[in-house]
C-alpha cells in the first residue's frame, strides 16, 4: 500500500497563485486521521523531514520533507498518552511523549523516544530516557530544544517546567504571571534560549535553557517567536525585538505587510510568512520570501484546518493540513 500519492500535477488550481521557474506538484499524504508533528534537518544530503503520526494510533511516519516519501516508520510504546502532541527535536533525533503514570508509584512521566531508527509493529524503539515528577501531572505540551538536551513541559495549572534530559534532572519552574496556561513553548534556534508563552500575557521572559536563569524580559510583548539567527524576538504587529538590549529595531523587509511568521529555513535564507492581506475568497495569503531583500519568491492562499504549518528545512515547500485530515507538501520556490 502506497502511503504518499501526487494529488495533481500542474498549478495547484484555486491555491497556488505565482511560484517561478517551477513546475508544480502537489503531494497528498493520505488522512488516517494524521497529525502532523514537526520537521527536522537531518544530516546532509537530507532535503529534511517530516514526522507524522496517526491521531488515533500508535504509528510514526518520517517521509521527506519535499518529496513526501516515506524515509522510515516505527510505533509508539503502548503508554504512550495520544491526547498530548508529541515534540520533535530540531535534529530530528528525538521524540518527546507523555507517558501514562509508572506503575509503581503512580508518578506522571514524560519519555524520549530515538526517532532516528525505524521498527515494526509490536517492536517499539526503547526509550532513551524517562523523566519523572508529580509536577508533570496536568501536562498539556510539550518541546525540545534543538539537540533534544532541553525539554519543556506546560502544565495546565500554569506553570513550565524546564528539564536537562540528559541527566533527567528538573532546571526550574516557571510560573505563569496570568495563571493561566502555556499556549506556546519556544526554544532558539540555537538551542540556548526558552520563551514560554502563557495565554493573557503582556510580556514575555526569556531564560537561559542551561541553566534555566532567567536573562531578559520584553515589555509589552505578549506572543511571538525567535528569529533564525536567535538574536531577535518577531512581536505582533510585525515587529523585531533584539535580545541584545530588549529594543525595537527598524523592520526588516521580510516583515513588511506581514501578519505572521509561519516559519525559516534550516540555513536562515528563507522565511515563510502570513501575508496581512486577504485574496478574492476572504482566504489569508501565504508568502515565501528572501530573508536578506524581502523579494518574494512563491505565493499561495492558507488552507485553515487546525494542523500546523511549516517551512520545510530546505526552505522550498510549504507542509500542512490538506483539509480533510491528511497532509499535503506543496512546493513554493525552487533552489
Amino acid at each position: 500500500m502506497k502511503l504518499v500519492s501526487p494529488l495533481r500535477a500542474g498549478l495547484v488550481a484555486g491555491l497556488l497563485l505565482s511560484a517561478p521557474a517551477l513546475a508544480q506538484m502537489e503531494t497528498h499524504i493520505p488522512p488516517d486521521p494524521l497529525m502532523l508533528v514537526g520537521v527536522a534537518q537531518e544530516a546532509a544530503p537530507s532535503n529534511g523531514i517530516a514526522v507524522l503520526r496517526g491521531r488515533y494510533s500508535a504509528h510514526v511516519r518520517v517521509v521527506d520533507a519535499t518529496t513526501g516519501e516515506q524515509r522510515r516508520e516505527f510505533w509508539l510504546p503502548p503508554e504512550v498518552v495520544q491526547t498530548v502532541p508529541p515534540a520533535l527535536s530540531a535534529d530530528g533525533r528525538r521524540l518527546a511523549v507523555m507517558l501514562t503514570p509508572d506503575p509503581a508509584t503512580q508518578t506522571p512521566r514524560v519519555g524520549l523516544v530515538n526517532a532516528a531508527v525505524g521498527s515494526r509493529p509490536g517492536a517499539e524503539p526503547p526509550l532513551a530516557m524517562v523523566l519523572m515528577s508529580p509536577g508533570l501531572r496536568g501536562t498539556i505540551n510539550l518541546a525540545l530544544n534543538g539537540d533534544g538536551s532541553r525539554l519543556a513541559a506546560g502544565n495546565k495549572n500554569g506553570y513550565v517546567q524546564l528539564w536537562d534530559a540528559q541527566a533527567a534532572t528538573r532546571l526550574t519552574t516557571i510560573q505563569s504571571e496570568t495563571k493561566l496556561e502555556p499556549s506556546a513553548l519556544n526554544f532558539s534556534p540555537d538551542g540556548t534560549l526558552f520563551a514560554p508563552i502563557f495565554r493573557g500575557q503582556t510580556k514575555t521572559r526569556i531564560f537561559d535553557a542551561a541553566s534555566g536563569q532567567p536573562k531578559l524580559t520584553l515589555r509589552g510583548v505578549g506572543l511571538g517567536q525567535f528569529t533564525a539567527d536567535s538574536q531577535g524576538f518577531l512581536a505582533t504587529r510585525a515587529r523585531l525585538i533584539s535580545l541584545r538590549d530588549g529594543k525595537e529595531q527598524p523592520q526588516p523587509a521580510y516583515l513588511k505587510g506581514t501578519a505572521g511568521v509561519i516559519g525559516y529555513s534550516t540555513d536562515g535564507s528563507r522565511v515563510l510568512v502570513r501575508n496581512a492581506a486577504a485574496d478574492t475568497q476572504g482566504r489569508e495569503w501565504l508568502e515565501l520570501r528572501e530573508v536578506t531583500t524581502g523579494r518574494v519568491l512563491g505565493t499561495m492562499s492558507r488552507i485553515t484546518d487546525g494542523m500546523p504549518e511549516f517551512l520545510s528545512p530546505d526552505g522550498t515547500s510549504l507542509i500542512g493540513g490538506d483539509g480533510e485530515g491528511g497532509v499535503r507538501i506543496v512546493p513554493l520556490a525552487p533552489r
